[in-house]
């Protein structure tokens, strides 16, 4: 269900309060009881997360993630830096103090405690669905955080160990998953832009999340170093429950989770924002996506990019600027972003069952993304080469999503090579304006160059 953001733009202008920058975990409003009323309604309070949330998920970030895996390619300005792994506090002190703010996980809670005392379980359950998007994905990019302590009394939250914040994660999924399952409440409605309030499609969306984040410590638990750190995040075997959790997710392309825009100015799609509006002739087509695509006559290369001289060309390492833009589609301000989607699912299905040595239905779930993707199915694969086409296949599907860095980090599938360096950038720097007020945050020199769920440098390519 698509609903027009016209539709509720009459809650814009509260709603765009609630989106702020302020020292988010330490600042003012922490400690404030969410029970207490406001003059900002449950629709007005979930409709700016909501707008926060796209934000986070498909913004600077997902630019990044996607320069980093040779997605995009950077062509100028800060552009080239960030492309060649060169990023500092202040680049990423946004994003981060975003994960707190008033739009994150303050307004999740607080979002949470009102539809509690309103008994409302379905408003409360899809913000539960959010919360653990955003930590989960959060702590992907970042490892350790704040999260036990970051919406509390404390006036220093302790960093809680990425397992711990994983762990509490699932425990979060799970508790949406039950909320939205009571099916009580009117909940959001057509304040809800991504799916009206559809507590089916959010119990799908929460399911694949969870096999998601299950993913994301496969490899650490084939480590003696972190397998024990691999249990705790997972509460078992990692694969196992990926592909159980998988097994609920989304159904089909129609149940797929997107960030909604729309040609209005201030309610248009990032990318385009970015590379049209903002930050022209700075973000191109990556060389060797483009390359991988051209390999297999992919034919969503034309949903991607535009032509240049009758043909897709990946920009090469910084330049030429006469690379592949986006298409028309992807350039569209009001194109709606995906977030999770049914061919993630299938390929975590299809990657789990490959790693638990049930290559038939590996192949099923290879070929369902495939197909639904306008590719025809394979036959005959098996073995290294079956993980390797389904570990490329989510590199193409997932084009423009940071998940695709987390994939990479893991696997180091595609074999990139890297643009400067020996190793691809694995993992983000604390903002250093919350460090400035948090001791328990180290300084860049004291911070680990790649977390706990990715115990493997790549350096080449990483034998499944």
């Amino acid at each position: 269900m698509r609903t027009s953001i016209r539709a509720v733009a009459v809650v814009l202008a509260v709603a765009g309060t609630l989106t702020a920058c302020d020292d988010y975990l330490t600042g003012p409003g922490i400690t404030d009881d969410p029970n207490q009323p406001t003059q900002a309604s449950l629709d007005q309070l979930f409709y700016g997360s909501q707008q926060q949330q796209y934000l986070w998920h498909t913004g600077d970030l997902a630019r990044h993630a996607a320069m980093w895996t040779q997605q995009m390619g950077g062509i100028g300005n800060q552009t080239t830096s960030l492309y060649q792994y060169v990023v500092n506090e202040q680049n990423l002190n946004g994003a981060f103090s975003q994960i707190y703010s008033n739009g994150g996980l303050i307004g999740l809670r607080t979002l949470q405690a009102r539809a509690d005392s309103a008994s409302d379980k379905t408003y409360s359950g899809i913000a539960k669905v959010y919360e653990g998007f955003l930590m989960g994905m959060a702590s992907s990019m970042w490892g350790a955080l704040p999260y036990s302590e970051a919406v509390s009394d404390a006036t220093r939250p302790k960093l809680d160990l990425q397992e711990e914040v994983y762990r509490d994660v699932q425990a979060k999924l799970d508790a949406g998953i039950a909320d939205l399952s009571a099916g009580t409440g009117t909940g959001p409605g057509v304040f809800d832009l991504s799916f009206g309030g559809n507590r089916q499609r959010w119990i799908e969306t929460a399911w694949t999340l969870k096999a998601r984040f299950y993913m994301h410590w496969v490899e650490a638990q084939g480590v003696a170093a972190t397998q024990a750190a691999a249990t705790v995040a997972c509460g078992g075997n990692c694969v196992s429950k990926a592909r159980d959790a998988a097994l609920k997710g989304i159904t089909a392309p129609a149940n797929d989770f997107k960030a909604v825009f729309s040609t209005t100015p201030n309610e248009q799609n990032l990318w385009y924002q970015f590379i049209y509006v903002n930050r022209t002739g700075q973000l191109a087509a990556g060389k060797t996506l483009v390359d991988l695509m051209n390999s297999r006559n992919d034919p969503r290369r034309a949903a991607y990019f535009s032509q240049v001289g009758g043909q897709y060309v990946g920009a090469t390492d910084l330049g030429p600027a006469n690379a592949s833009l986006l298409s028309a589609d992807r350039a569209n301000s009001g194109f709606d972003q995906p977030m999770v989607t049914y061919a993630e699912t299938q390929l975590i299905l299809a990657e789990t069952n490959y790693r638990l040595g049930t290559e038939a239905p590996a192949l099923v779930n290879l070929n369902a993304a495939r197909t639904s993707a306008g590719l025809t199915a394979l036959s005959g694969v098996s073995g290294t080469g079956l993980f390797t086409e389904i570990m490329l296949e989510k590199y193409i599907a997932l084009f423009q999503n940071p998940e695709v860095w987390n994939d990479y980090k893991r696997t180091c599938i595609p074999n990139l090579v890297p643009v400067r360096g020996t190793e691809v950038y694995a993992r983000l720097l604390y903002g250093n304006t919350e460090r400035n007020n948090n001791p328990n945050i180290p300084a860049p020199a004291g911070q680990p160059v790649a977390n706990r769920n990715d115990p493997k440098a790549c350096t080449g390519p990483r034998a499944a």
